[in-house]
């Protein structure tokens, strides 16, 4: 699945931004997993425009321009707290802490499963849904 930024938000405010150090309008990025919350609040983990932090974005701030779901994605779902889209590594209790602090092991799983989601979504089509 890719996405396209159309604005930027600040998270805490919700209010527009001209500018973010995070995200470009106008550029594409690889949706790496879909959160949504108990409140009904839709996030994507990217690749930030640093081209290293995969942080979650809230999905207001995307249209979706190729629908195609990375066929590493389990479905997760911790009941009245979260739902998520993502390989099932990820998924596991502290995975994001030990990926954070460094840990090479959570790192070279984050890094293998990335992979796998952006070569499963070279060569697509963007711009084309349904």
């Amino acid at each position: 699945m890719k996405v396209e930024c159309i604005k930027m938000i600040n998270n805490e405010t919700g209010q527009d931004l001209d500018k973010s150090p995070w995200l470009t309008v106008g550029s594409i990025y690889q949706v790496l997993s879909v959160f949504i919350s108990i409140n009904g609040t839709i996030e994507y983990r990217l690749i930030s425009d640093d081209n290293c932090t995969p942080a979650l974005f809230n999905a207001v701030q995307f249209k979706i321009v190729s629908e195609n779901l990375s066929p590493n994605w389990v479905a997760n779902h911790e009941l009245e707290t979260y739902f998520e889209l993502a390989p099932k590594s990820w998924t596991t209790d502290g995975f994001w802490e030990r990926y954070f602090d460094g840990e090479p092991e959570a790192i070279k799983c984050f890094t293998a499963e990335k992979n796998i989601i952006i070569s499963s979504n070279q060569g697509r089509n963007l711009g084309t849904l349904g």
